[in-house]
């Protein structure tokens, strides 16, 4: 097939260009950031129209601009060009249209990352596309939430954790293993369906943060914080406009996770493997 991947430059859309390349599909990659090769250089917010549509098979719409804080910036940097990118393409003659959202993003979350998401979803259904709603992803080099995380537990050794909540659970999938399962369901005809891509096995944030130092081999001990208190922190921090690595809205998605999510319509043939995976680098 031919691909049009947008956000090709960053972690999640990286790994899913590569996946489509190494299963023989022609990818374009569209990024605000760009390399030798099949690249073309498209932000949220450009001209989807200048996109070269002739002969593209499916669109993978994985970018997602972060810089934007209050909702109707959010409405504006993703939500409508994510609507305008999607329609262009679908009137361009693309036949399938995956849009890569969130486990953040179902009916009644808080978060306006979570909100902004299932609007996107929402805008992709309507167009009959499929939506993909992957878990934390972890991996080598892992980016966005993850590699907070990483970079942390390599730097401390005694690492804080988010406690309160229920342990703030989350769903984990592995790079590899979404790519995959992007690829598998792009070749298959399905229509308006959305497919959580995940462990179903969930994990506190202790957890996580304990199969971090497994998988690197670090002894770490850990305490826990309480996450009213880094709520107040990262709040005054965004006051005071001091730019740090993790936002509150994603505290918020992490307290106000989904209770109940549905891995009954996950079936696209790919494995999901634990975290950590046994003998992981």
């Amino acid at each position: 097939m031919n691909v049009a991947v947008t956000g090709a430059s960053g972690y999640v859309g990286g790994a899913i260009a590569r996946e489509f390349e190494r299963q023989g599909h022609s990818v374009l990659k569209l990024s605000r950031r760009t390399c030798a090769g099949n690249w073309q250089s498209f932000s949220l917010g450009d001209d989807p129209s200048a996109i070269p549509w002739d002969g593209i098979d499916v669109l993978v719409h994985a970018a997602y601009d972060f810089a934007p804080k209050t909702w109707d910036d959010i409405r504006k940097g993703n939500i409508e060009p994510s609507r305008d990118l999607m329609t262009t393409a679908h009137r361009a003659g693309v036949t399938r249209i995956v849009f890569i959202s969130s486990i953040s993003a179902f009916e009644g979350c808080i978060s306006l990352y979570g909100k902004a998401k299932l609007m996107i979803e929402a805008e992709a259904l309507a167009l009959g596309g499929t939506v993909i709603r992957p878990g934390l992803v972890w991996g080598g080099s892992p980016g966005g939430m993850m590699g907070s995380l990483e970079k942390i537990v390599r730097a401390l050794p005694v690492v804080p954790y988010l406690s309160g909540a229920g342990g703030l659970r989350q769903f984990l999938v592995h790079e590899e293993d979404l790519a995959q399962a992007v690829v598998s369901l792009s070749c298959r005809d399905t229509d308006a369906e959305v497919f959580p891509v995940a462990h179903p096995a969930s994990l506190t944030l202790r957890q996580v943060v304990s199969g971090i130092a497994e998988r690197r081999k670090l002894r770490r001990m850990n305490f826990p914080v309480p996450w009213q208190f880094m709520m107040v922190f990262l709040k005054l921090a965004e006051g005071c406009g001091i730019p740090l690595p993790f936002r509150s809205d994603s505290l918020t998605g992490l307290v106000h996770g989904n209770p109940s999510v549905d891995f009954g319509t996950g079936d696209f043939s790919v494995s999901i493997r634990p975290f950590p995976e046994e003998n992981s680098p």
